[in-house]
């Protein structure tokens, strides 16, 4: 009997979680972990393509806010330009006609000296 249990320890057991990965047992922790392995890589593509779909609308609303943000800008811009270009022409308007009065006060100044230098000749 003793040669008996010397030959049930000589056999491998392929129960046995020991073995060399041949038997029914690891076979199945091995597709259990194979299984694991798929379905944790699976969530995490998963996951990574929610939070990938998240910063396109994220990006996307941010850049549709700057651009009527701009737009906003460029027209209030535009709207300042026209109204700069308004009071530039006014104000060069102003100025050509205090040119003339100033051109027209200087003549009028010099036939006004002429005349006073003709009057001193004159009485003298």
């Amino acid at each position: 009997m003793e040669e008996l249990h010397v030959h049930e320890y000589d056999e491998p057991d392929d129960s046995s979680p020991f073995t060399n990965g041949t038997g029914p047992r690891s076979s199945k922790l091995k597709s259990r972990s194979d299984g694991a392995v798929f379905l944790s890589l699976g969530l995490l593509s998963v996951f990574l393509l929610a939070r990938l779909i998240s910063f396109i609308v994220f990006y996307h609303n941010s850049v549709g806010g700057s651009a009527a943000d701009l737009s906003t800008i460029k027209a209030n811009l535009t709207e300042r330009l026209r109204a700069s270009e308004d009071k530039l022409s006014s104000v060069s308007e102003e100025r050509d006609l205090l040119n003339t009065n100033l051109t027209n006060l200087t003549k009028e100044m010099d036939r006004r000296q002429s005349l006073s230098n003709q009057s001193e000749c004159l009485s003298l």
